[in-house]
């Protein structure tokens, strides 16, 4: 069952909300930011990861 974080993050003014879910043996993370809902179903191993490619998201998105 996908449960949202703890975790508090922001790129450039946006706000990042990390999201973990059980697959398999492992916890997987991903994440959604408040400028676009989008759900891309990319899941990474570390929460890390997951910010990483959402503030890269965030960048494509504002330009």
């Amino acid at each position: 069952m996908k449960k949202l974080t703890t975790t508090k993050a922001t790129h450039r003014g946006v706000e990042i909300r990390v999201m973990s879910d059980r697959i398999g043996q492992q916890t997987m993370y991903t994440c959604t930011n408040s400028r676009s809902e989008h759900a891309d179903g990319e899941w990474f191993t570390t929460q890390g990861e997951a910010i990483a490619h959402e503030r890269y998201e965030i960048d494509r998105l504002l330009g």
